[in-house]
């Protein structure tokens, strides 16, 4: 395939210290048959001086046995050559002119040639053209920085140009960058920052398409991670056993299910998201008061006190005849905190809550003064705030939730957390920090993209 270069030019070029400039050396190994030659107004002060780029440019082409027809884009206007914002748009358009009017031609970009923001805009144009370039790098001789002397004298620096010379077994120090590699770094930091904020379906979305760089345990876990936010729980722990990473720091499967719960009204209390947070708030609860009850109390709530609605699978009503049949001085209490008298009902925290009061209160099974208020006061904020989100369809700000509720949503989420520790202190006693599990998972798949470079 034919082949055109579009090179900056820098004080490397055409010849330095007796070696080639990095556009001289690009023409050496890669012999495009047209060069295209950024100049600004230092450059073409050069140029005028001497001819120099193009008669070194013709002196190689002799040598090498290959024509190279060299084109001079001339901006004389540029004075200034580290403003980074004045290249991009320039260069951008020449590309693309270079594109339409060099059809079945291969582009080459020298990424070695100007000032540092000339080769930043032709790195970041490597990665948004429409069309493919292939990113040139030429290292410096003896990787070392190669300013050379401000004299230049255009036949001495030909004659004494060590790469003229085959026998001295000069080094190619062109390089071809890929450009997968530079839209993989590019696209990491997008999907680490997505990482960051539990972005996960963005993340995976991103490093798809570059995924051929991405570690496969990353790619995984960040499935895992997919399915875990979603409480899709089996799936998350096929996909993080495939990833090798352990993902659940509670491992019974209805402790964790609660816990993975809250974790998840933490990370939308933490983001703003006090809408979901609050619909969140009955099940959780419900949940916390019916694991206490059953670990701490030793009822079998369901079991002993609820019927399972038969179409729906999820739903258990508590019935009043069951709780006559099991325990009547239970039933005696609800009957005093339900007027005109207990009735069947849903389970739900709002009836579970006199059993709390039952078993935890002065004369019960299990005295528990603190669980007792927290249970109270988690129910009350419940009671408060659920109907404006059931009948809001705006968003709600935390000087809304805690005007309705009367603490903050941070405040009722350690509540939860403390009841939970309290049902399951044998979690917490080896991992202190399991509360901290997203981001022990998310600092766990950013340091691995951070390792792999691609």
């Amino acid at each position: 395939m034919p082949k055109v270069l579009f090179s900056t030019l820098g004080m490397t070029d055409p010849i330095k210290n007796d070696h080639d400039g990095p556009f001289l050396h690009i023409l050496r190994h890669y012999k495009p048959q047209k060069a295209y030659l950024f100049m600004t107004k230092r450059v073409c002060e050069l140029a005028d001086q001497d001819d120099r780029y193009r008669l070194q440019a013709a002196n190689l082409c002799e040598q090498e046995g290959f024509t190279c027809e060299i084109v001079e884009l001339r901006y004389e206007g540029i004075d200034n050559p580290q403003q980074f914002d004045i290249f991009y748009p320039i260069f951008e358009r020449e590309l693309i002119n270079i594109y339409k009017s060099n059809p079945g031609c291969q582009i080459l970009l020298n990424l070695s040639s100007g000032t540092p923001q000339m080769k930043s805009t032709c790195h970041l144009l490597a990665l948004t053209t429409p069309f493919p370039v292939v990113p040139i790098q030429v290292t410096t001789p003896n990787e070392r920085e190669n300013y050379g002397s401000p004299d230049y004298d255009l036949e001495k620096s030909w004659t004494n140009n060590l790469d003229n010379h085959p026998d001295l077994e000069p080094k190619n120090r062109a390089r071809q960058v890929e450009a997968e590699n530079l839209r993989y770094l590019f696209l990491r930091e997008a999907a680490i920052s997505n990482i960051e904020a539990c972005n996960y379906t963005a993340a995976l979305d991103i490093l798809t398409a570059v995924k051929d760089f991405v570690p496969e345990d990353v790619m995984w876990l960040l499935k895992a991670a997919r399915y875990r936010k979603n409480m899709e729980l089996g799936e998350a722990e096929k996909a993080s056993r495939l990833a090798n990473y352990d993902l659940y720091p509670v491992k019974s499967s209805d402790a964790r299910e609660l816990f993975e719960y809250l974790l998840l009204l933490n990370l939308q209390q933490k983001s703003g998201l006090l809408m979901d947070f609050v619909r969140g708030i009955s099940p959780a609860l419900t949940r916390l008061f019916q694991n206490f009850l059953e670990l701490k109390c030793h009822r079998q709530v369901k079991g002993d006190y609820c019927v399972q609605i038969a179409d729906e699978p999820g739903r258990w009503r508590m019935k009043r005849y069951k709780l006559e049949k099991k325990d009547p001085l239970l039933l005696a209490h609800y009957d005093t905190r339900f007027s005109p008298f207990f009735k069947d009902s849903d389970l739900s925290c709002a009836t579970l809550l006199p059993m709390i009061e039952f078993d935890c209160g002065a004369g019960g099974r299990y005295p528990n003064r603190d669980v007792l208020e927290k249970a109270l006061a988690m129910r009350s904020v419940e009671e408060k705030i659920r109907n404006r989100a059931a009948h809001n369809i705006t968003s709600i700000k935390e000087e809304q939730f805690a005007k309705a509720a009367g603490i903050s949503s941070d405040r009722l989420l350690k509540d939860m957390k403390w009841m939970f520790q309290q049902i399951y202190k044998n979690y917490f006693t080896s991992n202190s920090n399991a509360w901290d599990s997203y981001n022990q998972m998310n600092a766990h798949i950013i340091g691995r993209l951070s390792l792999n470079t691609g």
